[in-house]
């Protein structure tokens, strides 16, 4: 099955290139961090593809084909029981600490994108609708490092699968881990976007807004043992405006002060929600300072306030320092289990990075926790930090 899909996915590549080359574009997708490997200072997951222009349904605005691919090797930590879905922190239910392992996996995304009526920012559609089919093969492992200790905010070692779920984990708390824990996953998305923001990279002014349907239906997710049942409706808002801007008589940026601000409104809910999609819209996640899978009831709702200070720009590489202020609130049962909670969290901090071109950021974050708790580092830990690679926004 898998040789057959990348076989097709290098047909359409080569047929889109035929078209011919000045009709391309290269696309970004994303990349993400194994907190293991060199601390997570380089990232150990990357998407990117190619972007197909050529075509013309509506005169002026842009009618796009996008083919993208990717792979990598993430940590996955995860705290709730995998039998009863309580969220044990620090996981006293089973003195186990929390369920640490790999996932080795291979993504790929083809999309239709179709932009309608004029922007006030000069080259831009203002709305854009895009129709996606999301793939990805999962197989998920023992961690790298099994059997050492890790703090987690309790001095255990890190288990096996094998020794954490058992050899043929049956749970439906954690879809994907199922089985021979090999995961195939089908998604659908559909987003609109309405773009009425001027980013130069060093600054930015105007709104940004999009909406999200992602849809794994059951029936398309049951290839492998694992499995997965579940929608989600994102609406994610971002306001920009420059304080102050200087460049020099040539147009080069040497130094500009941005205010930004995003709302983020997520609903997810459905029989089987797999770790990976858990990941991205938990409230740990988006509220920065606390741990990715933490928080993830069935609705959030988070907002991130940024004033964001851009240094001297040569060859598109430039300083930022970004202070932030952010709060979130998340509400309703955790994911595939009967269990609620009720969540607030708040926090303020730093992010001092080297930004590339715009779309890498690498550098290093200092959180302030005013709520709730880090949950590897525990109640009494306040000042948190990590690295970071990328902003969100």
């Amino acid at each position: 099955m898998r040789k057959k899909l990348l076989t097709l996915l290098l047909t359409a590549f080569l047929a889109l290139a035929s078209l011919g080359a000045s009709d391309f574009k290269f696309v970004f997708g994303g990349l993400d961090q194994h907190s293991e490997i060199l601390f997570g200072f380089l990232p150990a997951y990357a998407n990117a593809g190619v972007g197909y222009t050529g075509l013309s349904f509506i005169d002026g605005r842009t009618t796009e084909l996008d083919l993208l691919v990717g792979g990598g090797y993430l940590q996955r930590k995860v705290w709730q029981n995998p039998e009863s879905g309580v969220v044990d922190y620090p996981v006293t239910e089973n003195g186990k600490g929390p369920l640490v392992y790999d996932s080795a996996l291979v993504d790929w995304v083809v999309r239709f994108s179709q932009g309608f009526f004029a922007s006030p920012v000069e080259g831009k559609d203002l709305l854009t609708a895009s129709l996606s089919y999301e793939g990805a093969w999962e197989m998920n492992l023992d961690s790298i490092v099994k059997g050492k200790m890790r703090t987690n905010h309790l001095d255990k070692a890190v288990l096996t699968l094998d020794d954490y779920i058992g050899t043929d984990y049956t749970g439906s708390v954690y879809p994907d881990l199922k089985g021979n824990r090999q995961y195939l996953s089908t998604l659908f998305n559909f987003r609109l976007r309405l773009d009425m923001m001027d980013d130069q990279a060093t600054h930015s002014d105007g709104f940004l807004a999009t909406f999200d349907v992602d849809w794994a239906s059951g029936a398309l997710n049951r290839a492998l043992d694992g499995t997965a049942d579940y929608y989600s409706l994102t609406l994610n808002m971002v306001g920009s405006y420059t304080l102050y801007n200087h460049t020099d008589e040539n147009g080069r940026h040497w130094f500009s002060l941005t205010l930004i601000d995003r709302a983020n409104l997520n609903w997810t809910d459905g029989d089987e929600v797999p770790v990976s999609a858990q990941g991205p819209i938990s409230l740990g996640r988006k509220v920065r300072g606390y741990n990715t899978y933490t928080y993830n009831t069935q609705l959030t709702f988070v907002n991130n306030l940024d004033l964001r200070f851009s240094g001297p720009s040569f060859a598109g590489i430039f300083p930022r320092v970004n202070l932030f202020l952010d709060m979130g609130y998340g509400t309703g049962k955790y994911f595939n289990s009967s269990q609620e909670g009720d969540n607030f969290l708040a926090s303020t901090g730093v992010q001092v990075t080297v930004s590339f071109w715009d779309f890498i950021d690498l550098g290093y974050q200092v959180a302030y926790l005013f709520t709730g708790d880090k949950y590897t580092e525990g109640p009494d830990v306040r000042v948190t930090g990590s690295f970071t690679f990328f902003l969100d926004f």
